[in-house]
């Protein structure tokens, strides 16, 4: 009912599309083999705020059983998993409707109802939502861009906004300093805060247009490297770097130790899933989903 096609961030254009699924650069699901310790050449940062989650939920906010007399709908389990995950660890919520959201309507449609009670339930949580909205590496409209991004302000009540296939071309920072700005005048979170604007060009991308966002995911692949950060970026904190990897099927073996890894790193925000061999790695939660969560918490009670 909600089907989506996995676009990919910068990096993708450079590698293998040819997943269904929704989200940014790398390698194809299941093409990469995980065995073995990450390789690492980013140097130690130090850490001041605690390691955080940047999940896309892409999945429908509500499940259903029964027919007729006996239909009920209840709280997605991934909602409510990501919801309780709040407690402990900092957490960013993705949503993603349809590619994007679905439109204002009056009297709210089925899917505007359901996604209102499921973004109600990750707030009451302490959770930050985004909303999706592609760019077509600086080529779809920006009418269009800022058009979903009033959407999400009129009929979603966000936090802020995904926005993914992002180019990496300096070429492109007018683009997309453009979209954030739309981003940070049109949503306006509960509590006085400014939209939050993350960026997803699934590699590291010109510091031009790092400097349009608040979070950049710097990896979205089937692959557990870390590269080392540009010279261009080097002033950029390492807390406003992302790390999305998929498809992982060891993952139980090596999560902990890349966790570890990365919150040395100083890198803000991650997830890792085993989601992706062959389907959308987004769609689904990653069945270690609630161990990532036990080892962050425990990273950063450590150290503070």
């Amino acid at each position: 009912m909600y089907e989506r096609v996995w676009r990919g961030g910068g990096a993708a254009a450079l590698s293998v599309l040819l997943l269904a699924g929704c989200g940014g650069g790398g390698s194809a699901a299941g093409t990469t083999p995980v065995s073995q310790a990450p390789q690492t050449s980013t140097a130690t940062a130090e850490r001041s705020t605690p390691m955080g989650v940047l999940v896309p939920l892409y999945g429908y906010p509500l499940v259903s059983s029964g027919s007729g007399t006996s239909y009920t709908t209840s709280d997605s389990p991934a909602w409510t998993q990501v919801a309780a995950g709040a407690a402990m660890v900092p957490t960013v919520a993705i949503i993603n409707p349809s590619n994007g959201p679905v439109a204002c309507s009056s009297p709210p449609s089925a899917t505007l109802s359901a996604f209102a009670q499921g973004i109600g339930l990750l707030h009451a949580a302490g959770v930050t939502v985004l909303g999706y909205v592609e760019t077509d590496f600086g080529q779809r409209d920006l009418a269009q861009v800022k058009a979903d991004v009033q959407t999400y302000a009129q009929c979603y009540g966000v936090d802020g906004v995904f926005f993914d296939e992002v180019s990496r071309q300096a070429s492109q920072a007018s683009y997309y300093g453009q979209a954030a700005a739309a981003a940070r005048a049109d949503i306006t979170p509960a509590g006085g805060k400014t939209a939050l604007v993350a960026i997803n060009p699934g590699t590291y991308p010109d510091s031009t247009i790092a400097a349009t966002a608040d979070i950049t995911v710097m990896h979205e692949s089937a692959d557990l490297n870390l590269s080392a950060v540009p010279a261009g970026l080097s002033g950029y904190a390492p807390a406003r770097f992302a790390y999305l990897a998929l498809g992982l099927n060891n993952l139980p073996q090596l999560q902990t130790s890349m966790l570890s890894t990365l919150y040395q790193q100083g890198l803000g925000y991650v997830d890792l899933t085993d989601q992706g061999a062959g389907n959308d790695p987004w769609a689904a939660l990653s069945t270690q989903y609630t161990a990532m969560i036990q080892t962050l918490r425990q990273l950063n009670q450590e150290q503070h």
